[in-house]
């Protein structure tokens, strides 16, 4: 073979790479751009920190290389993906974490070593700079320190995203501030709101699991930042009736109107599972519950939200609050308990289940239309029903007052409007999630909430499949100081497990920002 020939096919190899690079970049000018999220089941080898690390992280690497084989541009993995969540004590916790260099410092693990950075981020970094694409991922982090406000061992230990460009340099971490049980870490003393920018022109904004549920930082990126597209890692234990994961995440895409990417911890035995794409108001683009052990990539079409203007009436002050959360002080009997309070559903998953027992209820019989309420918020129920089956019971529920979560460790102002699956007809057994003939004709809610710029205000629905359910018109008229909400199904439903309205009251919150 003639040299000539040689460079020719290194020329037409060279060809190939560049179309594929070239088809695989979204820019600024592009109306959309190509996003990958990561369902998760990690490999955990119980006191091997080392082999646990090496081997997800070379999993992640495929998956990586997969998502730009798919010509993404943005992967994201969830959050405890590389350690598993179950993790030492805080004494033994160092071999688990890594040094993360701060944004600004402009650092890329590939190409340059630093004291204390972790071969996971080496080669993460690495892997996005091959393939090209911004790369999410969630990994304990450990700073160290010498004031007088450290820990007695002097190590900050977090719960941290760090965010790849396609160069693989560092150019955003995020630190949680919200923890759900999380023995050993710390929450940062002042909260971080942080965003990134991509060479696709779209920014960026992330969190991570619990901070869903507050406003800090995750209604302050919307509001205050205007971030139209959020990465949102998470090891989200679902809780039946109004908070399992992929629940929760459509609805505050849906209120907050963002592009989200959720990326899942997948361990259906512990009731871990559900990642995907969201179009805010345009709904839901992929969506995957496992209710057996397995990994996903899910990759996406993601249209480019408009970007939108700074709303000084629904600015939410003090962005970085003089307060300290501090280390969660969870003793392994709280973990125990968390545990206790599990009950198996179908297969091998497992969900936690709100206790409703203090809620304003009532059995459903019939069609009806009345109002019902709790500590002075109503709501409004027309219903029509096709069918009952006798097996289970259906309950109006309404709520108003301040809920405990992670273990009565936070607590939360929730306002609700909704219908819900029992499987008896007591309060013990609803939030049940089980198989009946009973069909709507139509379910119809209304009721008046808070309408303060610390409010969230969703949509909550649910069915059988643990996926939302579809087909249902949602309207909100604004009225000083509270918003009247409609919200009603567009035809029949079979078998829901929940179907309302549910908003947090922020300001109601004892932590409040």
């Amino acid at each position: 073979m003639s040299n000539n020939t040689n460079w020719q096919w290194v020329l037409f190899y060279l060809l190939i790479v560049y179309a594929r690079s070239s088809s695989q970049a979204s820019t600024p000018a592009s109306k959309s751009y190509i996003a990958a999220v990561v369902e998760f089941s990690p490999e955990k080898l119980a006191n091997n920190s080392k082999l646990t690390l090496q081997i997800n992280t070379l999993r992640y690497l495929k998956l990586i290389d997969d998502a730009g084989k798919q010509n993404a541009d943005i992967v994201v993995f969830p959050e405890n993906g590389i350690t598993g969540y179950e993790f030492p004590e805080r004494s033994e916790l160092d071999p688990w974490t890594t040094v993360i260099p701060s944004a600004d410092a402009e650092y890329t693990p590939c190409i340059t070593n630093m004291n204390g950075v972790s071969e996971v981020l080496k080669n993460i970094s690495c892997a996005a700079r091959n393939n090209k694409i911004y790369t999410v991922i969630n990994i304990a982090e450990k700073e160290h320190c010498t004031g007088s406000n450290c820990p007695e061992d002097k190590v900050f230990y977090y719960n941290t995203n760090v965010v790849f460009d396609r160069s693989g340099t560092i150019i955003a971490k995020y630190r949680k501030v919200n923890l759900f049980v999380e023995p050993g870490f710390d929450s940062p003393a002042r909260p971080d709101v942080v965003t990134f920018d991509t060479d696709f022109g779209v920014k960026f904004g992330t969190f991570i699991c619990f901070d869903i549920l507050f406003a800090n930082p995750s209604l302050i990126l919307t509001r205050n930042r205007v971030v139209t597209d959020i990465v949102f890692t998470t090891a989200w234990f679902s809780e039946t009736p109004f908070l399992t994961s992929i629940q929760t995440q459509s609805g505050w895409a849906f209120s907050e109107n963002v592009n989200f990417l959720a990326a899942g911890y997948n361990n259906p035995i512990r009731g871990t599972t559900g990642s995907g794409i969201y179009f805010g108001r345009n709904g839901i683009s992929k969506a995957v519950i496992l209710k057996n052990p397995g990994t996903k990539l899910l990759v996406g079409e993601v249209p480019k939200m408009p970007r939108r203007i700074l709303s000084p009436e629904n600015v939410i002050g003090k962005e970085h609050p003089e307060i300290v959360y501090g280390k969660s002080k969870v003793s392994e009997h709280v973990h125990n308990e968390l545990r206790r309070k599990r009950e198996v559903m179908e297969d091998s998953m497992i969900l936690l289940r709100e206790n409703v027992t203090s809620y304003q209820t009532e059995i459903l019989e019939g069609d009806v239309t009345k109002t019902l309420c709790h500590n002075n918020h109503c709501c409004r129920f027309s219903i029509e029903t096709i069918k009952l089956d006798k097996k289970v019971q259906y309950r109006l529920v309404v709520f108003n007052g301040i809920r405990l979560i992670a273990n009565e460790l936070r607590s939360m102002g929730v306002r609700i409007c909704s219908v819900i699956q029992c499987s008896d007809n007591t309060l013990q057994s609803c939030g049940s999630v089980i198989e009946s003939e009973t069909i709507f004709n139509k379910i119809s809610i209304s009721g008046k909430f808070d309408n303060s710029k610390y409010s969230l205000i969703m949509p909550n629905t649910l069915g059988q499949t643990l996926l939302p359910l579809h087909d249902w018109s949602f309207k909100e008229y604004s009225f000083g100081d509270h918003r009247h909400v409609y919200m009603s199904s567009n035809g029949t439903l079979t078998n829901p497990i929940s179907f309302g309205i549910y908003a947090r009251d922020n300001n109601r919150d004892n932590s409040v920002i």
